[in-house]
């Protein structure tokens, strides 16, 4: 039972942080566009210049936030060549180290699987030898 009061309490917290946050604000902004629109177009016209002022407003309202994007875009990727270069310089010594680390550990297991071959192929050889002297002394 509490499960479903929680449940209930939630989705009614959930519709109201939808409204406050999605709702109100998309229709409070679709309203001011609209009433903006309107005021625009009810404007009393004197000639061509409250026209073309209005319009070079709304072209500078554009153009500021397509450059302000554009520079924090530029930014971006200046911070990322930057970092790229401070990376490319910084890679190749610890690459050089752990291929080092590598090197050292085959040298470690090639002499550690040597030492344990070793005694097996001494003893095929010492073999081989005596039976190869085996033969030779009997032709």
């Amino acid at each position: 039972m509490t499960t479903k009061k929680k449940n209930i309490r939630s989705k009614e917290q959930s519709n109201k942080e939808n409204f406050w946050q999605i709702y109100l604000p998309l229709s409070f902004f679709s309203l001011l566009i609209v009433v903006v629109a309107i005021l625009i177009i009810n404007t009393p016209v004197i000639g061509n210049q409250s026209i073309q002022k209005l319009a070079n407003i709304s072209a500078v309202l554009l153009i500021i936030p397509v450059l302000l994007s554009i520079l924090i875009f530029l930014a971006v990727i200046i911070l990322l060549i930057i970092g790229q270069g401070k990376l490319l310089r910084w890679i190749p010594i610890h690459f050089t180290n752990i291929r080092v680390f590598f090197l050292k550990a085959a040298v470690f297991i090639m002499n550690g699987s040597n030492k344990i071959v070793f005694p097996l192929i001494n003893l095929r050889s010492k073999l081989y030898s005596l039976k190869f002297i085996w033969k030779k002394g009997k032709t």
